[in-house]
């Protein structure tokens, strides 16, 4: 794990104690679960996307941040499944409303960053 990575973690960290004043963890209904159904599937999207631009540096950069411009598939590998599990129990703090909509955010702009890397030609890689 290297530093962005543990930017990773520390962002959700934080995230965390943002929604710490009383919040306390809701069972999850039909509609928070298609949300998440909805934001896994982009994130696993995006993700065989990644690997995909990281095995090709020479026609394509990454635009997250905190993969850099070239990751390496081991980089790819390692930053998806933190966010990923990181972004279930964030998920899973939050009451149902706030649950809501982070899984809505994340699903639209998972849905967009997949939907413009397959407009530009980027393929699923796994």
């Amino acid at each position: 794990m290297d530093r962005n990575d543990l930017i990773v973690l520390c962002l959700l960290g934080a995230s965390l104690g943002l929604f710490s004043g009383g919040a306390k963890a809701q069972s999850w209904d039909t509609t928070d679960k298609a949300l998440a159904g909805v934001a896994l599937t982009a994130l696993a999207v995006d993700w065989g996307q990644t690997r995909y631009i990281a095995q090709h540096p020479e026609k394509y950069k990454e635009l997250n941040g905190f993969l850099g411009n070239h990751p390496s598939v081991k980089r790819v590998d390692t930053y998806f499944p933190v966010v990923i599990i990181g972004g279930y129990f964030l998920a899973d703090y939050l009451s149902s409303e706030n649950r809501k909509l982070l899984l809505g955010i994340v699903a639209v702009v998972e849905i967009g960053v997949t939907a413009r890397n397959r407009h530009i030609g980027v393929k699923i890689a796994f």
